[in-house]
């Protein structure tokens, strides 16, 4: 059914526990799981960017870059299953999840109030947009 699963991940501080849920999920289906970090900058830096100044993202980058690969390492994920984007989160998971034939995409949800609340934003636009299947997971 799945074979290849996308796993979006804020980095924030319950990552581990749910990176241990999609890996989980996807050994259960004998899937392949990727990981993506997207990095969204506020309305200044898009700015800033469209004026010359794309250096402003990279510390950022490196940064996430080292946690995912640090994540990966412990989860025995190849490198070649970790991205780092910058840019709009629901854009880059719906590029990736073509790119590499997903059929599921695994996004956590953190927010308590509200329908998009309930979701997150992210989350919720993921829901509704999305190409292929979604698996929200609570933390």
């Amino acid at each position: 059914m799945y074979k290849n699963i996308l796993f979006a991940t804020d980095l924030l501080k319950e990552h581990n526990h749910l990176t241990e849920k999609a890996i989980s999920i996807a050994q259960k289906f004998n899937a392949k799981l990727y990981l993506l970090h997207v990095i969204e900058l506020p309305a200044s830096f898009q700015l800033a960017q469209g004026l010359g100044f794309t250096e402003l993202a990279n510390p950022a980058k490196d940064d996430a870059q080292t946690v995912l690969a640090l994540l990966g390492e412990n989860f025995n994920i190849p490198l070649d299953h970790q991205f780092v984007e910058v840019g709009s989160v629901k854009e880059h998971i719906f590029s990736k999840v073509k790119e590499l034939n997903c059929q599921l995409i695994i996004i956590g949800s953190h927010s308590s109030v509200g329908l998009h609340s309930f979701l997150g934003s992210t989350a919720h636009a993921t829901v509704n947009h999305a190409p292929c299947d979604v698996l929200t997971l609570r933390l």
